[in-house]
């Protein structure tokens, strides 16, 4: 029997600015009438202000490890989940490996993964957790991201926009041998739809122009890709899977995309969406994948959750890589 893997502990860092949701729209030149308003239904986002996208995954790393009780030199591979264009040129440079100098988990070697929306968390975490269960000399991972939105480029899809983008780090410490255990996990791609959400800008087809630099998403795709019905079947497999009812779940956490999106899954798990994910959504926005652990952290704060209760995490990933992740907590 594979032994378990489960979360240790997790934070997040968050720059101290905050713009309104209204700020951003004027300054984007987006209209945001009362009827967006409601269906978007966030107030405002963390934006930085000087910060980098890694000195924030720096300190949300640091505070990770330090509610784990664990040395930096334990960690045995830090993995990367962030999805927004970093620093310098990835792959050439990647953020992880700054992460883990100044964290000094000088004992880990680093991977990453990309491309997925929010849901490149949970493919960190499944990735993570199958190395620790396989590899018998891997007992500690540091999973960590830090996102920040291109400027000018906080609104997705302007014409008739999605959602609006905060600025974020967070990071997540895994063990072998735990009581709480991530059971599973569930992902599924459509190759069809690899550029439904993408930066034509700055890579070689298009080096030079600026105006392609810009975070794009089809939306006649987007709302076409059943999204509800992708997360509902996986989650039924997963669960059946692992011999859990529905009636077993104490709560669902999810990106916080928009009120629109929240509330047709919240139809789909029957009304078990964590009230913290609606909370969030208002007062920061969409932070891709750091949306989990802040929606995570929140359940848990709220102590909505006991030892031994069943949480899923769930996530459509804008059309292209849908997971589903059972946690015993």
């Amino acid at each position: 029997m594979k032994a378990s893997v489960g979360i240790l502990a997790a934070a997040y860092c968050l720059p101290a600015a905050r713009r309104t949701a209204q700020e951003i729209f004027r300054d984007e030149g987006v209209n945001l009438g009362p009827g967006l308003e409601a269906r978007l239904g966030i107030a405002e986002v963390p934006v930085c202000n000087g910060e980098t996208a890694s000195n924030l995954a720096v300190e949300a790393a640091r505070e990770a490890l330090r509610r784990a009780g664990v040395d930096p030199m334990q960690v045995d591979v830090v993995v990367e989940y962030s999805v927004l264009p970093q620093e310098y040129l990835v792959p050439v440079w990647n953020m992880s490996n700054k992460v883990q100098a100044e964290v000094g988990a000088s004992k880990s070697f680093v991977v990453g993964f990309s491309g997925g929306g929010a849901t490149n968390f949970l493919v960190a975490l499944s990735s993570a957790v199958a190395m620790l269960q396989e590899n018998e000399n891997l007992k500690t991972a540091l999973l960590v991201t830090g996102d920040v939105a291109i400027p000018g480029n906080r609104v997705l899809n302007p014409s008739d926009p999605v959602t609006v983008l905060g600025d974020s780090a967070s990071a997540v410490v895994l063990q072998r041998g735990t009581t709480s255990a991530v059971m599973d996990t569930d992902l599924w791609s459509d190759g069809t739809n690899h550029d439904i959400c993408y930066i034509p800008g700055g890579s070689l087809i298009h080096p030079d122009d600026a105006e392609l630099y810009r975070l794009q998403l089809d939306k006649q795709r987007y709302d076409a890709f059943p999204k509800t019905d992708i997360v509902r079947d996986m989650s039924t497999t997963l669960l059946k899977r692992a011999g859990i009812h529905w009636d077993d779940l104490a709560c669902v956490i999810y990106p916080n995309i928009s009120s629109e999106d929240q509330n047709q899954l919240q139809q789909v798990f029957n009304g078990k969406m964590a009230p913290a994910c609606a909370f969030n959504r208002t007062t920061h926005g969409h932070l891709q994948g750091t949306d989990f652990v802040l929606n995570y952290l929140s359940v848990l704060e709220k102590r909505e959750l006991r030892p031994g209760d069943y949480m899923l995490a769930v996530s459509h990933g804008m059309g292209a890589l849908a997971g589903v992740s059972l946690i015993r907590c």
